[in-house]
């Protein structure tokens, strides 16, 4: 006696086939209930879209929604709108945890706005006095030496100096360092600028030397290019 063949159990694609060609009948009006006899109404129609009855009251309308056409379309615009509200409020709240994320590397990088405690970067740039020293005539020496007492003492304030300085005749242009000492030869501050000739055959050298720590006094003011031996000046420090 043959065996029956076995039945070729329904395949998910094969469900997924037969549940739209079900929704496009229903939509195209194929159960139709023009008076619409046992309808739920658009209240009840809305909860089923918008997953607000439980399954228990649900399960009777499923099955009026699979054969009448009406409600079913209802039913399909209400899913529609519950999605699309769905979707914009997911979108919302992306975008404000994206913010949210920004904002705070932004302010665990250290760019904290002055209401959270941080002093504004405005006031903690420092200011330099702008001085301009002409030491064309002056008396200088090279090295050690000790200054000229026919020079007189070049006078300079404590603070945060932009110095523009007038060198000697006959200097070149170059990488200059300029230098505080006491007289016995420590060094106590220092700069670099470049200096350039002008027009008129002056050199010029510019730098910003920090005179703010060092005690009002005497001291000694070296100038020259940057690897060779300097200028000695003698230096007043008010």
């Amino acid at each position: 006696m043959a065996k029956p063949r076995p039945t070729n159990p329904v395949t998910m694609h094969d469900a997924e086939r037969l549940v739209k060609a079900a929704q496009r009948v229903l939509l195209r009006g194929g159960y139709p209930n023009p008076e619409r006899v046992g309808c739920p109404g658009a209240e009840v129609l809305k909860s089923l879209a918008e997953r607000r009855t439980d399954l228990a009251s649900a399960k009777g309308w499923v099955q009026h929604l699979g054969c009448c056409s009406p409600c079913f379309t209802e039913y399909t615009e209400f899913r529609r709108e519950a999605q699309r509200r769905k979707a914009f409020e997911w979108a919302f709240a992306s975008a404000a945890l994206v913010a949210i994320f920004v904002a705070g590397v932004w302010l665990w990088q250290g760019h904290r706005l002055p209401w959270f405690g941080k002093k504004s970067n405005v006031s903690a740039v420092a200011t330099y006095k702008a001085i301009t020293l002409d030491l064309r005539n002056w008396m200088v020496f090279r090295g050690e030496q000790p200054p000229s007492a026919h020079s007189g003492p070049i006078e300079l304030p404590r603070g945060r100096l932009d110095l523009t300085m007038l060198l000697p005749v006959g200097s070149e242009a170059g990488n200059y360092e300029v230098r505080v000492s006491t007289e016995f030869g420590s060094y106590l501050v220092s700069a670099t600028g470049p200096a350039m000739i002008r027009k008129d055959g002056v050199t010029v050298l510019k730098v910003k030397l920090d005179t703010s720590k060092l005690a009002p006094g005497s001291y000694v003011l070296g100038i020259g290019e940057v690897g060779t031996e300097a200028y000695s000046y003698p230096l007043e420090v008010k």
